[in-house]
């Protein structure tokens, strides 16, 4: 019996004309790790706190790549279907770039998902931020039914809020928190399915099998069924 068969979330991927979304295997989860320390945030900006959700961006190698690799195997670590949260590597060609995110609590209630994301310094500036968002989105909106998704930004990160805004969604309110021993404020966004746009680029998702939309706490029906479903 295959690893997926047990887990089978492992197997759930999105795959567009620009991004591929999936679970990383051991290499790309290394490559990933890698990445991670090497940085995420512009180091001239100074007004963007160094605490991603992961916790690494302000300590050095190798103790970055170890929080990354722990907050990682945290989450399928912790997962179950009344919480959850996936964690996909992004690639681009042969590139790992990346990592997008896609979590809930209480889903098949809720129908509310939250998500976010990074790209490595050296991706950013070419568009594929946007491009992972929108491949989540399909595998939020088209694949688990989602009526909403939520995310958020530091309201100091312009362009993350940008590219939200940019795509339909709608601010939903500020949250008080504290990085780097400073408060900061965090905007909080969100986005009605009906308010999706869904983009003219084909998408495939895959991996959503009975076993897999059980793990997510979903019943599984025809309608759910995405085996390389465009």
């Amino acid at each position: 019996m295959a690893l997926v068969d047990i887990w089978p979330v492992l197997g759930i991927g999105v795959r567009t004309p620009t991004v591929e979304l999936f679970v990383p295997d051991q290499e790309a989860l290394e490559r990933l790790a890698r990445l991670a320390a090497e940085g995420i945030y512009d180091p001239q900006n100074q007004y963007l706190p160094r605490t991603p959700v992961g916790g690494w961006e302000d300590v050095a190698s190798p103790e970055a790549e170890r929080r990354f690799l722990r907050y990682y195997w945290a989450a399928f670590a912790d997962w179950r279907p009344e919480k959850w949260n996936l964690m996909l590597a992004a690639r681009v060609g042969r590139d790992i770039i990346g990592v997008q995110e896609i979590g809930a609590q209480h889903f098949a209630v809720t129908k509310t998902a939250s998500t976010g994301s990074w790209v490595g310094r050296q991706f950013q500036g070419a568009g594929y931020g946007k491009a992972m968002r929108e491949a989540v989105l399909h595998l939020a909106f088209d694949g688990l039914r989602a009526e909403r998704a939520d995310t958020a930004a530091w309201i100091t990160n312009h362009a993350s809020l940008g590219a939200s805004r940019a795509m339909g969604y709608q601010d939903n309110g500020t949250t008080t928190r504290a990085a780097e021993g400073k408060r900061v404020d965090q905007v909080n966004l969100t986005l009605r399915c009906s308010d999706w746009r869904r983009p003219p680029e084909a998408c495939i998702i895959t991996g959503l099998s009975p076993g897999a939309t059980e793990m997510l706490g979903l019943p599984w029906t025809p309608a759910n069924r995405h085996a390389d479903q465009v």
